[in-house]
This record gives C-alpha cells, structure tokens and sequence, in this order.
C-alpha cells in the first residue's frame, strides 16, 4: 500500500479520526478536572556502606553495597517502620482514620495501628538513585502537607530503627557468646589451678629454656660419666699391678713412681761408678767396698720401693672399686630420681598443654565474639539525613504539561491506528490491485474516468468500478 492510498483511508476515515481525538482531549480533561490530585514528599539521606570491614580491614566487594541498599529498602518497607511512623505522627488517633478502619474488613481481626502501618506502606516507595548511596524515600498522597511529614517520618524511623538494629545485633551476639565464654574462663582457671597445686606437691619445674636440660639428667650424666672414668682407672691400676711395670709414663703424677725413677736414676749412677773404678782399683779397694754397699742399699730401697707401689697399688684399687660401687648405686637411684622427674615432668606438660589449650580456646572465642559484634555493623550503613521532604507546591500528577501533550499525541494515534483497522476490516473494492486479492486472477488493464465523470459523486463512481 502507498503512501498516497494510506493518505486517502485516512481522508476517507477523517470521522474515526476526529472522533477518537476529542474522545482522547475528553478524557484527559476529565482526568485533568476530577481526578484527585497527587502529591509527592520525598526525603533523601546519604548512607556510608562500610566498605572497610572492621573484622578483616579489607575493602568489601561490590555485593556487600548492593545487599545493605536492599537491606535498607526493605526495612524502610518493613511494618516495624510503619508502626513506629503510624506512632510517631499519632495518625490512630484522627477520627476519620478511626471511622475507616471500623468500615474496614479489619476492624475485630488487627489493631489500628496495624491496618494503618499496612495502608500507608502502600504509598511509601523507597529507592537508591543509580551509581550512587543516596537514599531517596517518596510518599504519595493527595495532601501537600501530610507527604512531606510522612516522608521524614520514614525517614527518621528507618534512621532509629537501623541504630536499634544493630545494637540488638550486638547484644545478641554478647548474649550469646557470655556463658561460652564464662564457662571457658572457669575451665581456664581449674587448669591453672591443677597446675599449681601439682608444681607445689612436687616441687617440679620445666627445663631450662635456654639449655633444654633439667637437673635429673644432668645429676645421672655427671654420675655416669664419673664411674666411665673410675672404671678407665681400675683397668689402668690393675693392668700395672698385673704388668709390674714401674714406668713413670704410667702416672707422672704418682710419688710411688716418682721415687721408684729417681732410685732407678740413682743405681744406674752408682753403677756407672762402680765400673769405672773398678778395674782401676783392687776388689778390696775401701772406695770400691764403699761404693758397692751404697749400690746396695739403693737396691733394697728400689724393691723396698716397688713394694711398696704395689702396696699403694692395690690400695688404690680397692679404693677405685668402692668408689666404683658407689657411683654404681648413685646411678641407680638418679636413674630411679630421672624416671619419677620424667612421670612428674610429662605430666607437668600435660597441664601445661591443657591450660594453653584452654587460654587459646578462650581467645579464640573471645576474638569470634568480637567480630560476630563488628560482623553486626555491616548489616546496615550508617545514615546520614541529606535534605528533609518539603510540601510540594504543585501536583506530581496529573501535570496539564504531560497529560495533554499525551492525550494530543496518543488521540491522534489511536484514531490512524482505528481507521487503518476499519479499512482493513471493510472488503469492498476501492483500487484497481483490489480485484487481484479479491478474485486471485491477474489484472488486464484499468480503464480511467475521464475529467468530466471526476465530477461525479464518490456513490456513483464506486458503483461504475464495481460494475466494471
């Protein structure tokens, strides 16, 4: 279809057209004229979302902003907010309100405040404008005055009650970590306890820190270590006693072998003396007499000597052996001393281990009920009042400056849109392509009214092409 034959259908349907156009300017007068008209207070506030989060001191993501602006929304749309609004402003006690709610499908079955915390939550539209944290709380109603209290009245309950809110999540939380942690402490407290009192019956202390050593090892080390070195003396005292070896090499520091060298050192000179002269002088020679009773004498004094180092010998041995037998006693009992010590010591770190276990549990609860408090204070932002709602001068709607330019707009649309579904409707034939669509055979020619049948009327020129 042209443009040309649109034109034309919509000449033709001017009526539908105009009719639909003063239908649609009617109407919007009267929406102009008798509607009631409706007025919008809005109050905003600015909200700080806490993007720091107090229990890990990171900055939270991108969702923890969306969940505490839904939060808000929904608490301003809560009936607890309502309620407090409703209070507040003491709208239970008008008594238009009261008449209406005993005409109400309510009355018997809620309170009044109830049913009008539910009415007035029907009008109360919160919302956060986009790519920001500003809180915008709109209330409609037909009074100026009234939407721009019940706005702030929103908005100064939703402030009260995040604030209440959050301090009962507190609470909660300290409510139910305190016996927890009451009981932990007093289990804390028992295993100190233990702990002293088994310090103070035994007399037992951890090693040293620094060394890692206690004192009964040390005592059984040092006891060892000294009957090694008495057995490492009983074998070296009975190996000489064995050997009669008279060697100073033996023990330097033995007088015994000391004075057994020096007699040996002597008998060795008296001897070289001896055979010097000897052959020099006569066997009865008075110096020679002389020098062999010396030589002598330095003999019995050797063996006098060495028997008597074999007497001290054997003193030393058995004194070796005693001291040998003692120290295998004492080993016996620090042995015995350690193994208690170590019963004793283990179950001193079995205390302890308890009471750090139970001081870490403590502290460990302590820190989750910390941040189970902290936790709370992501749940809803701090609130900030921007500007408070003021009564609106002129009506949110219905505005002159929208309502006819769409009832201009819209009626002259709706009235083409009409005419065109009027023609489509209608099967008579206007134009020549009409007998194609109509008969499904193809079209031959058309033959055109001359100018002096143009004059005739439309009657008779839709009779001649239907005759045609």
């Amino acid at each position: 279809m042209s443009l040309g034959q649109i034109w034309y259908i919509l000449w033709r349907r001017s009526w539908i057209v105009a009719l639909t156009f003063v239908f649609a300017l009617i109407v919007a007068g009267a929406v102009l004229l008798f509607l009631p008209a409706r007025y919008d207070g809005i109050a905003t506030a600015s909200i700080d979302p806490g993007s720091i989060n107090p229990v890990t001191e990171s900055v939270g993501p991108a969702t923890t902003v969306m969940l505490i602006q839904g939060n808000l929304m929904q608490l301003v749309q809560s009936h607890r907010v309502a309620v407090d609004v409703v209070k507040r402003l003491n709208m239970a006690a008008a008594p238009q309100v009261q008449a209406d709610f005993r005409s109400s499908d309510s009355f018997g079955r809620e309170g009044i405040e109830d049913w009008l915390a539910e009415t007035i939550l029907k009008n109360v539209d919160p919302k956060f404008q986009p790519g920001t944290n500003v809180l915008t709380i709109k209330y409609r109603t037909t009074e100026p005055n009234q939407a721009a209290i019940v706005a702030n009245a929103f908005l100064s309950s939703t402030i009260d009650a995040t604030i209440a809110m959050k301090a009962a999540a507190g609470d909660q939380a300290a409510t139910w970590f305190a016996p927890q942690l009451d009981d932990l402490r007093k289990d804390l407290q028992t295993a100190r306890s233990a702990l002293e009192q088994f310090q103070t019956r035994t007399n037992v202390v951890a090693p040293s820190a620094s060394t890692g050593v206690d004192s009964e090892s040390a005592t059984l080390a040092a006891v060892t270590q000294d009957l090694a070195n008495n057995r490492g003396l009983l074998t070296s005292l009975q190996s000489r006693l064995a050997s009669g070896s008279t060697d100073l090499a033996n023990d330097p520091t033995d007088p015994d072998l000391q004075l057994i060298a020096t007699l040996k050192e002597k008998i060795s000179g008296a001897q070289a003396d001896i055979d010097g002269v000897k052959n020099s002088l006569g066997a009865n020679n008075p110096k020679l007499v002389a020098a062999s009773s010396n030589l002598a004498t330095l003999r019995k004094q050797l063996a006098d000597a060495v028997d008597k180092s074999k007497e001290h010998l054997k003193q030393k041995i058995a004194a070796t052996q005693g001291q040998i037998a003692s120290l295998e006693v004492a080993q016996a009992q620090a042995q015995k001393t350690l193994i208690t010590a170590q019963a004793q010591r283990d179950r001193l770190g079995d205390l302890q281990s308890d009471v750090a276990f139970k001081l870490d549990e403590l502290n460990s609860r302590e820190r989750a009920a910390s941040q189970a408090r902290l936790q709370s204070k992501l749940t809803f932002a701090d609130i900030a009042v921007l500007d408070k709602a003021v009564a609106p001068i002129s009506p949110a709607f219905p505005k002159p400056i929208i309502v006819i330019p769409a009832a201009i707009g819209g009626g002259l649309f709706l009235g083409m849109l009409l005419a065109l579904i009027a023609e489509a409707t209608d099967r008579r034939i206007r134009f020549p392509a009409d007998f194609a669509f109509a008969t499904s055979a193809p079209m031959l020619g058309v033959i055109e009214a001359s100018r002096r049948h143009a004059a005739l009327g439309a009657g008779r020129r839709r009779g001649l092409l239907t005759a045609s």
